[in-house]
């Protein structure tokens, strides 16, 4: 096999918690993950040496900043990998939302390199490296419905979301992580989502029950400098969602709509507004990644 196409999908938080931070300075998190069909699209074509990036996107870099790069030249290195090969990146996921862009396209390439390079490696020892490149990339490996704990590399599969109408909006706001984690840990949170109820509350198909429940500990530090973003998820709630939660550190307010012609019209009326607005599904397969 010379040539791997594949989707990388954005990921959501359905709620997220920071439990502390560990001696070695990373941040114990307790979170809900789940997939959405909202994806990048990466192109793999073995070629004789080197490792050559290109993309869609004029903002996206190319070098060792860009996690894909990152991924592929640690595979190489820690592999001995003599081929090269050419990755084309067809960027849809917004950058510096909160939707894992970068981990889920970093995942996607342990995959297709896995592949490519005939590396035989297995799922844990793919996760093994995904979290040295970083926290999300491990959950980006595996998808669907799932607890993650630790900083990342606890992956518990869990019930899966009923199919529901996703609306995505991403306001002209970037928050880089580092900088919502330091302004976390300067702050008094009293609101914590209670983890184990939610997920209670998804195997109990009681969705009435989550919308009270679902929490994101960063909205507390987030929405006070971007009141912006409160809005949004405010409006959402207004124009019939059955839930809305902000995504990671922000800026990405997601609804949850089980009336598709309702999410359309609230589609409409934010897309007004923000060219950032996105009309998605809940995802659980994992077989669709592989396009080609």
């Amino acid at each position: 096999m010379n040539r791997i196409i594949l989707k990388a999908k954005a990921k959501v938080n359905l709620s997220l918690d920071v439990i502390g931070i560990r001696e070695d300075g990373y941040h114990e998190m307790k979170m809900i993950n789940h997939s959405i069909d909202l994806n990048d699209v990466l192109t793999f074509e073995a070629c004789d040496e080197g490792i050559w990036l290109t993309s869609n996107e004029d903002a996206i870099p190319l070098d060792e900043r860009n996690l894909v790069i990152k991924t592929a030249r640690k595979l190489q290195s820690q592999f001995n990998v003599e081929q090269g090969v050419k990755i084309h990146l067809e960027k849809r996921i917004p950058a510096q939302a909160g939707l894992a862009g970068g981990s889920s396209d970093a995942a996607a390439t342990l995959k297709a390199l896995n592949t490519l390079w005939q590396l035989g490696l297995s799922q844990s020892e793919l996760l093994a490296i995904g979290v040295t490149i970083g926290a999300d990339v491990p959950y980006c490996l595996v998808g669907g419905t799932a607890l993650v704990e630790g900083i990342g590399e606890k992956i518990t599969p869990i019930k899966a979301l009923q199919p529901m109408t996703v609306l995505v909006v991403k306001p002209d706001i970037d928050i880089a992580t580092p900088r919502a984690f330091k302004k976390l840990d300067d702050s008094i949170i009293e609101n914590h989502p209670d983890i184990a109820a939610i997920i209670e509350l998804l195997e109990d198909d009681d969705y009435d029950g989550l919308k009270a429940n679902l929490g994101n500990v960063f909205e507390a530090i987030t929405f006070t400098d971007y009141p912006e973003i409160a809005a949004i998820k405010k409006e959402m709630l207004e124009q019939g969602a059955l839930a809305a939660i902000m995504t990671g550190s922000g800026s990405t307010v997601v609804g949850y709509y089980r009336d598709e012609e309702l999410a359309v019209r609230s589609w409409q009326q934010f897309r007004k507004k923000y060219p950032m607005c996105f009309l998605s599904k809940t995802e659980e397969s994992e077989g669709e990644n592989y396009v080609g």
